[in-house]
């Protein structure tokens, strides 16, 4: 008889946690924005940091990693005749947002485009070899890069968004 009691507790306990779950998920399904919210809250810990486009002197944190793309003739559709371009990427310690400057079109900006939760940027260093071989001392660690965010527009940009990096920095 107590056997008895003590699982039929044991089943209205795992009836009740499975109602709160299905009553949970439906309200929360109901509301698709808040999850959305909360994933991105979660995910950054805060608002992402909105930055523009074409503006000199912006500052960015993270790793300093690089990365192999293919390249030309066929951007991974031959991968043994394509050239693989391994370039310098810096992954953000925090999504970013990267949105053009007020009036793009009517100052010849070609960067036109929205980009949300970007978590990582090419580096380019002005074709500077040297500015590029010193970069590369500091892979794997944590920098700061400061330069100018341009959207992807050429063949071997590879990022939605990419920085001409005025100075790198080791944190």
């Amino acid at each position: 008889m107590v056997q008895k009691e003590k699982r039929r507790k044991v089943l209205r306990c795992v009836a009740r946690c499975v109602f709160d779950v299905l009553v949970g998920a439906v309200v929360f399904m109901g509301h698709p924005e808040h999850h959305v919210r909360a994933q991105q809250q979660a995910v950054t810990g805060a608002e992402e940091a909105i930055y523009k486009c074409d503006t000199p002197g912006i500052q960015l944190e993270g790793t300093l990693t690089e990365r192999m793309f293919y390249g030309p003739p066929g951007f991974g559709e031959t991968p043994a005749k394509d050239l693989h371009d391994k370039v310098l990427v810096l992954k953000l310690a925090k999504p970013i947002t990267v949105e053009p400057i007020e009036d793009a079109e009517a100052k010849n900006s070609t960067n036109l485009s929205t980009f949300k939760h970007v978590r990582q940027i090419q580096l380019f260093f002005g074709g500077s070899r040297a500015a590029e071989a010193n970069a590369r001392k500091l892979l794997g660690k944590s920098v700061v890069a400061v330069g100018n965010l341009d959207e992807a527009t050429a063949p071997r940009q590879y990022t939605d968004v990419t920085m001409d990096v005025k100075s790198l920095t080791s944190r």
